[in-house]
């Protein structure tokens, strides 16, 4: 993608000292069930899910067999069910990929519900209070986990998840109620945000997004995804390569936030003493200029040599 994400000042002050609400709904729903559908995402994927009880949820990430990231999926677990969010428009891909190591043992079965489901985030560090407002009795959820409510004559369905200016919410809901649910946070004082005023917040935030950062090129812990990883629990697919490298402690390479002069294409090489360290994987411009994230050589970062984009000085920050 050559986009450079662009925020509206007004947006962007609400995110920072009151909350913003973003339509995500180009996320992706698998509905998965069967009595084996955690084991079988346990065996697939980086973190330990076995245990999920309903009302919790964690994210998972899933790897190629020599650990490159496919993507990170949010479970959340009800009784006889798990719900699995994917990255934008990703639901196919990773319907196929699972149920190509489904066995004749397993009891797991998929369904898209994607197109049934509307999926709103709330972001900033009035969160809470929004919601609260809103009417969800319960807002104080570790994350990830969840609780359902009656909002506004509306079924809704409230996820913490990862923070974005201080903090971070899902609101999901039939799509048939996207409208009236809508309207009901809007009556909080949210401010709306863009595409392009999330895309700005998340790099500021340093979260990588499918199809820029968490790609196949990349291992999670270099997508700085280390709290989607067990270290603990069984084998899984990609474990051996994502285990050497943590034992070792030391990556090849590292997910950091950039700080330019000058906007510069994503894809863009990052350069250090005449040779190439890293690329550029998302860029975007805010109130005090350009910003990106991109993955540098580790070496190269202790180091501290100066980073370049064609002619411009990068300040990266870990």
């Amino acid at each position: 993608m050559k986009m450079k994400s662009q925020i509206d000042p007004v947006v962007y002050k609400a995110a920072h000292e009151t909350a913003v609400l973003v339509d995500r709904s180009a996320l992706g729903l698998l509905k998965i069930t069967g009595e084996t559908r955690l084991d079988l995402i346990n065996r697939m994927s980086t973190q330990a899910v076995n245990g999920l009880q309903s009302g919790e949820g964690a994210a998972t990430v899933l790897t190629t067999d020599i650990g490159r990231i496919i993507d990170r999926l949010i479970l959340y677990a009800g009784s006889d069910v798990v719900y699995a969010l994917t990255s934008e428009d990703n639901t196919d891909v990773i319907a196929r990929y699972l149920m190509r190591f489904v066995f004749f043992q397993d009891d797991f079965h998929l369904q898209d519900v994607s197109g049934e489901t509307a999926v709103f985030a709330v972001y900033g560090p009035q969160s809470r209070d929004n919601l609260t407002a809103a009417g969800f009795p319960e807002v104080e959820l570790p994350r990830h986990h969840w609780r359902q409510a009656k909002i506004g004559g509306v079924t809704a369905y409230l996820h913490r998840t990862d923070p974005i200016a201080g903090d971070g919410y899902f609101v999901m809901c039939g799509e048939a109620d996207r409208d009236g649910l809508w309207s009901h946070l809007l009556e909080t004082d949210l401010v709306v945000a863009d595409e392009a005023a999330f895309d700005f917040l998340r790099i500021e935030h340093g979260r990588p997004r499918f199809g820029r950062e968490l790609t196949g090129d990349y291992i999670p812990l270099e997508a700085d995804l280390w709290d989607d990883v067990s270290f603990n629990k069984g084998c899984y697919t990609g474990q051996e390569i994502i285990a050497r490298m943590e034992s070792r402690g030391r990556l090849a390479k590292k997910l950091v936030k950039l700080r330019l002069t000058v906007s510069a294409t994503v894809g863009a090489e990052i350069i250090s003493e005449g040779r190439k360290v890293g690329s550029v994987t998302s860029m975007a411009v805010g109130p005090d200029g350009p910003i990106g994230l991109g993955f540098v050589k580790t070496a190269v970062l202790d180091a501290g040599s100066q980073l370049m984009v064609g002619e411009t000085a990068v300040i990266s920050q870990a």
